[in-house]
């Protein structure tokens, strides 16, 4: 059995001599205790934040298993809750097996691929699920825009936005990632942030300027968005994907334009809204098993490929939802 541990604390973007791939004991199961053989990993950028003690539930040392969600098989049980050949989604770690308390697992929805508790139907979805509901509310004939949007809150964002009739723009980093959210995730417009007349481009995409923004990045994207808001617009914070690999926060936008637009911006934690895991599977899960709520995959093979794939994500390389196969 092997994990993978923190080797350096990073400088900058992760690269993969940041982590070790280690032999690790194999776990013993205790009373009420799971032992499960980890089949995915989930990678989340938020984990850039924990390795570098930022992080408001966790924090690290070096040589501690670097921490993360992720689904596998039962093939041990001391639960009477859990049987062998139970599928199972956790916090393990990432490490090949796991024992956990059998109270501290979910049982994966019957007819759903495994991977998408890691992804649509897991946290990120969650997240998506209850922004959209409390936070941007869309309506039809809005304008929502959306930041990293092939990513599973971003996409998961759009989709449910959609389906209310509004109109729906994505901000992303390179002409492919746009032309996937149009083709693929059916975004009606999509703007590359790299281009040279990015903010020209976003209000040519947005006329009737943006009624409510789900920010997955900060930066110069949130900047933008804030300066062509409608009146009373929404705008939900989840994430800072800009500033993770920084060592100081960068200076935040102007708020000048909040104020004159006299919208609302409200922080989104998924921690809040564990509450209402049932309602979002009672609502998603029968729209991805028809294919109607649609997301991508990033997926890398074998533990020894989960720090460079870490690294990648970091990078902003990847397209969809991030995964380690074991």
């Amino acid at each position: 059995m092997r994990a993978v541990v923190l080797k350096r604390f990073p400088d900058g973007i992760p690269c993969s001599a940041d982590f070790a791939v280690v032999p690790a004991p194999p776990p013993k199961v205790v009373i009420d205790g799971v032992r499960i053989q980890i089949r995915f990993l989930s990678l989340d950028p938020y984990l850039r934040g924990v390795i570098s003690g930022r992080h408001m539930g966790h924090s690290m040392a070096l040589g501690d298993v670097v921490p993360g969600s992720g689904v596998g098989e039962v093939v041990e049980s001391m639960s009477a809750d859990f049987a062998p050949g139970d599928w199972v989604q956790g916090e393990f770690g990432w490490r090949e097996e796991a024992v956990v308390v059998a109270s501290q697992l979910r049982r994966l929805p019957i007819g759903i691929a495994p991977s998408t508790a890691l992804g649509v139907l897991g946290m990120p979805g969650l997240t998506a699920y209850a922004g959209v509901n409390d936070i941007v509310q869309p309506r039809e004939g809005e304008t929502i825009v959306v930041s990293a949007p092939l990513g599973p809150v971003g996409s998961t964002v759009a989709q449910l936005a959609r389906r209310v009739g509004a109109r729906v723009v994505g901000i992303a980093g390179g002409a492919r990632k746009c032309e996937l959210a149009l083709s693929v995730l059916g975004f009606d417009d999509c703007i590359d942030y790299r281009s040279d007349d990015f903010v020209a481009a976003l209000h040519r995409a947005c006329p009737n300027r943006i009624d409510a923004y789900f920010d997955n990045v900060g930066g110069r994207v949130l900047e933008a968005a804030l300066g062509h808001l409608n009146l009373r617009a929404r705008v939900a914070l989840c994430g800072l994907i800009d500033q993770y690999n920084k060592a100081e926060r960068p200076p935040g936008p102007n708020l000048g334009p909040v104020i004159a637009a006299r919208a609302t911006l409200t922080g989104l934690v998924v921690y809040d809204h564990f509450h209402r895991l049932p309602a979002m599977l009672d609502e998603l899960v029968p729209l991805v098993k028809s294919g109607e709520l649609k997301y991508l995959e990033d997926i890398a093979h074998g533990i020894e490929s989960t720090p460079a794939a870490f690294a990648k994500l970091m990078r902003g390389e990847n397209i969809g939802k991030a995964l380690v196969a074991l």
